[in-house]
C-alpha cells in the first residue's frame, strides 16, 4: 500500500444489498487532478467538486447504487451536508471533502443513511482496506478492478489504481470511475498534460455499448513536496501503465461480454480519419452481434466505416480478421468460413481495417454484444 493513504467500504443503505460506500483518507494534503465527463448532462457530484476549486485535498467519499445525477440543487446540497458531518469525524475542513457516485439516474443520495454510517466508515479506514474500497464503489462490475505498479526514482514509489466499469462504457469518457493514488511527489502543473494524454490512451481507446455516461470521473492524487531531482519521466510511465491496464480491466468486464475486439484502423489520410472509422466500427450493434457469434461477415464492418461521415474509398479498402486477409481492393477474398467462425472463437478477437490512403492509425477496443447485456439493460433499474 501507499504510506499516509487509508481506505474503508462498509454497507450503508445506498442499495439493498453489499458494500456501497467507500472513503479514502490522506493523513496529509495531497494535489488533485480530475477529468470529468463530456456528457452535457453532469452529476452532482461533479458540479460540486469543480466548486472546491484545485486546493490541496484530504479526503474521497465515494458510493455506488445511486448516481446523484439529474437531482438538482437539492443533490449538491445533500453532498454538503454530508462533508459537514464527516469533516470532524476526520479532522479535516469541509472544503478537503471531494466526492464521486455511481448507479441510478434521478434519484436523490439517501443522505441520512449515509451520514448515519461515517462514524463506522471512519472507524473502518485502514491503509490495508483497499479491497473494501475496491468493492464498495462496484455496480454491475464482475470483479474488483485494481492495479499497482512501482518505480525508481530517487527512491522507490509507488502507483496505485482503482476503478469501476462495465456498462455504459463510451471512449468520449466510459461510465465509470478511476482513481490513481501514489506518494510521487510532484505539482499539478507538471503532469497536467501527461495526465491528459494517459486518459485519452487508456479510458479513452474503450468502448462497450457506446453509451456516455453523467457520472464518468478519473482523479489523480498526488504527494505534495519537493520534486524528485531524477525527473518526472518515469511516473509518467508507470502512471500511462496503469491506467492502461485498468481501461483494459473495465473492457474485459463489459456488462454480458463474452469476447474483446481489437479494432484497427490504418492507412489513413489523417488520424482524425482513422479515429472516426475505428470508433464508428466499434459502436456498431452488427459488428458487435457478429463478434458474438462468430460471424466473419466483413460487409458490417465496411459498412460501418463508409458510415463515419469520412471519406473511404471502398476499392482501396483491405481488411484482416484474426490474421486473415478476406478484404482485398474493396473485394472478398476467398477463405473458409467455417475455418475462420472457429477462429473468432477466442476471448480476443483482431480486426484491421486498411485503407490503403496514407500512413496515419488508429486503434480501439470493443466487446461483443450480447443476450446478457440485454438481460443486464433492461432491468437495470427495476
Amino acid at each position: 500500500m501507499i504510506n499516509g493513504i487509508e481506505f474503508a467500504g462498509i454497507a450503508s443503505g445506498v442499495k439493498p444489498s453489499g458494500l456501497d460506500l467507500g472513503l479514502v483518507f490522506f493523513r496529509e494534503d495531497v494535489n488533485v487532478l480530475s477529468l470529468y465527463t463530456r456528457n452535457k448532462v453532469k452529476a452532482a457530484h461533479i458540479l460540486y467538486n469543480k466548486k472546491m476549486g484545485a486546493g490541496p485535498m484530504r479526503a474521497l467519499l465515494v458510493n455506488s447504487g445511486c448516481a446523484n445525477a439529474c437531482t438538482g440543487k437539492e443533490g449538491t446540497d445533500d453532498l454538503g451536508a454530508i462533508a459537514e458531518k464527516l469533516a470532524p469525524l476526520l479532522k479535516i475542513k469541509t472544503g478537503e471533502i471531494l466526492f464521486a457516485s455511481t448507479g441510478v439516474i434521478g434519484k436523490r443520495l439517501p443522505s441520512g443513511a449515509i451520514i448515519r454510517s461515517l462514524p463506522l466508515l471512519a472507524k473502518n479506514l485502514k491503509d490495508t482496506h483497499l479491497d473494501s474500497f475496491s468493492q464498495a464503489i462496484m455496480t454491475t462490475d464482475t470483479y474488483p478492478k485494481v492495479v499497482k505498479d512501482t518505480f525508481r526514482g530517487k527512491k522507490e514509489y509507488t502507483v496505485i489504481g482503482v476503478a469501476k466499469g462495465s456498462g455504459m462504457i463510451n471512449p468520449l469518457f466510459a461510465t465509470m470511475l478511476a482513481f490513481v493514488f501514489t506518494d510521487y511527489p510532484v505539482a499539478p502543473a507538471v503532469l497536467k498534460r501527461s495526465f491528459v494524454h494517459s486518459v485519452k490512451e487508456s479510458f479513452e481507446r474503450i468502448t462497450v455499448d457506446g453509451e456516455c455516461s453523467t457520472n464518468d470521473t478519473v482523479m489523480l492524487f498526488t504527494k505534495r513536496g519537493p520534486e524528485d531531482p531524477q525527473g518526472t519521466a518515469p511516473f509518467k510511465e508507470a502512471l500511462l501503465s496503469v491506467m492502461q491496464n485498468l481501461s483494459m480491466m473495465v473492457v474485459k468486464d463489459g456488462e454480458g461480454a463474452t469476447r474483446v475486439a481489437h479494432i484497427v484502423v490504418k492507412g489513413a489520410k489523417k488520424k482524425e480519419i482513422a479515429e472516426k472509422i475505428a470508433r464508428r466500427i466499434a459502436i456498431s450493434p452488427l459488428t458487435k452481434t457478429a463478434f458474438f457469434g462468430c460471424d466473419p461477415n466483413w460487409g458490417r464492418i465496411i459498412a460501418a466505416a463508409g458510415d463515419a461521415d469520412v471519406p473511404v474509398v471502398a476499392s482501396k479498402v483491405g481488411i484482416v480478421l484474426q490474421g486473415e486477409l478476406i478484404v482485398k481492393n474493396g473485394l472478398e477474398v476467398p477463405f473458409d468460413e467455417q475455418a475462420l467462425k472457429k477462429m473468432m472463437n477466442k476471448k480476443e478477437i483482431s480486426v484491421i481495417v486498411d485503407l490503403n490512403d496514407g500512413k496515419a492509425s488508429f486503434d480501439i477496443y470493443t466487446t461483443d454484444l450480447t443476450y446478457d447485456y440485454i438481460k443486464i439493460n433492461a432491468s437495470y433499474r427495476t
